[in-house]
């Protein structure tokens, strides 16, 4: 027999199962949260290490260009400790709790200011990487990403288990620390824009989380203090509101540019793919300039001049494609034959003056070579004149000398340079001795600084 109540049986329970994984409260840990978010907010002594040395890892990171070193120094910052903890106060009323932690998180703040400026005053590498450019610009964006990311963090902080899956990743994600180096950067280039720019960064992605946190933490039903004085309450949300406002809107502006400019890119690329294929051109490049009122296409193209009413034509196309008010710049260089003569006339002139100057040169440096080998040459030959008084000396000091000769050999580690060299035949050699007497003997009666002696017993 059918059961006909099996449906209404189900529904329910799938409902309660819905409600069980999606609720908040359900895995809430109370108590174990307000004692970690209270021990994060402070600083010690290994804390404010820990930051400088994640500073220093993220400013090398954003010098070189490296997004892996980048990452590591996010997941050893503790700079999320004390923005949680504020979120947290804001959202249960503990203002003491939200003074220590607006003061860690001004002292963190600073400590990585200088720690970063000092680093790029000594860097040798001064140019911008596009990791340091990306952090200048911040958009609507970047609030949706610091909100989310710090959702996810309220939400794992607050669970009894599988907290450390979780916080990693959104400390990634938020990336608090890229721009506070990116700002140390600015401030040691004194590029006022890259400070400004970096900073408002790192000023939405700290207000935002504190935000995200105060949301989800009110949502999971933390118990809140009472406060009696209700002004001050209502003075903490005006302000709350105030500052969000303040650095929310700059970004909400800047990404609707951004979005503009996307925009109005990809209209120009559909532009030129459409009207822009010739049988006999060939579009060489194709560069965009936006600009809110007069943004500007530019096209080199490269074939047969393209006549002043097709021109025209393609300027009226420009609304089609939404571009009112866009310029089109054509630029043609010019493939006339005479263009193209002239050109390889400057080509074979240009071949000859380099062929001109390199004989020259080689000759000049031929001419200098055959000076420096005559006046070797008369050098040897003096040498050679005094070499055999010397002979007629030595063989009164060494009877057993029976020849004394000088010549010169190349240096193997320069084919250009020379050395004197002296072959001393014996009967018998001498001592190590008498050979280092010898060799001083040359030395001082030929005047020839570098001598290398050779000596030999004749067979």
């Amino acid at each position: 027999m059918e059961n006909k109540n099996v449906p209404s049986s189900v529904t329910p329970t799938f409902a309660m199962l819905v409600r069980r994984i999606f609720s908040l409260k359900a895995e809430t840990d109370y108590g174990g949260t307000l004692e970690q978010v209270r021990n994060d907010v402070e600083f010690n002594s290994g804390n404010i290490w820990a930051l400088v040395f994640a500073i220093f890892i993220a400013s090398v990171g954003l010098n070189v260009n490296s997004t892996a070193v980048i990452i590591g120094a996010m997941l050893i910052s503790p700079l999320m400790g004390p923005i949680v903890g504020a979120g947290f106060a804001l959202a249960t009323n503990d203002f003491p709790l939200l003074r220590r932690s607006l003061r860690n998180l001004l002292l963190a703040t600073v400590v990585a200011l200088v720690t970063s400026t000092l680093y790029f005053l000594v860097s040798p590498l001064e140019d911008a990487q596009s990791e340091l450019l990306s952090r200048t610009h911040p958009t609507l964006y970047d609030v949706l990403i610091a909100l989310f990311g710090g959702g996810a963090g309220a939400v794992a902080i607050s669970r009894k288990t599988g907290k450390g899956n979780v916080m990693p990743g959104v400390a990634i994600a938020t990336a608090l620390m890229p721009p506070l180096c990116t700002a140390g950067f600015g401030i040691a280039q004194g590029n006022w824009d890259f400070l400004i720019g970096a900073f408002h960064l790192y000023l939405i992605n700290a207000l935002f989380i504190c935000l995200a946190t105060l949301l989800f933490i009110r949502a999971m039903g933390f118990a809140r203090i009472r406060i009696r004085d209700s002004r001050h309450v209502t003075r903490t949300r005006v302000i709350i509101v105030l500052v969000t406002l303040g650095i929310a809107l700059p970004s909400a502006h800047t990404a609707w540019i951004v979005v503009r400019e996307t925009r109005f890119q990809q209209k120009a690329r559909h532009f030129i793919a459409d009207n822009f294929d010739f049988p006999d051109r060939v579009v060489l490049n194709v560069t965009t300039e936006y600009a809110q009122k007069a943004s500007k296409i530019r096209v080199t193209l490269l074939g047969d001049s393209l006549p002043e009413v097709d021109r025209q034509a393609l300027e009226k196309r420009l609304a089609d494609y939404g571009l009112q008010g866009t310029q089109i710049e054509i630029k043609q260089p010019s493939t006339s034959q005479s263009s193209v003569d002239q050109l390889m006339q400057k080509i074979r002139e240009g071949v000859l003056e380099d062929l001109y100057a390199r004989t020259e040169k080689a000759l000049s440096e031929r001419e200098e070579r055959i000076l420096s080998l005559e006046k070797e040459l008369a050098q040897l030959r003096a040498t050679q004149v005094s070499l055999r008084a010397v002979a007629h000396e030595l063989t009164a000091l060494y009877p057993a000398l029976v020849f004394l000769g000088i010549g010169q050999e190349v240096k193997a580690n320069n084919a250009d340079a020379t050395s004197t060299v002296v072959f001393a035949a014996w009967k018998r050699l001498p001592s190590a001795n008498e050979q280092t007497k010898l060799h001083a003997f040359l030395v001082q009666r030929l005047g020839i600084a570098e001598i290398r002696l050779v000596n030999t017993v004749e067979r």
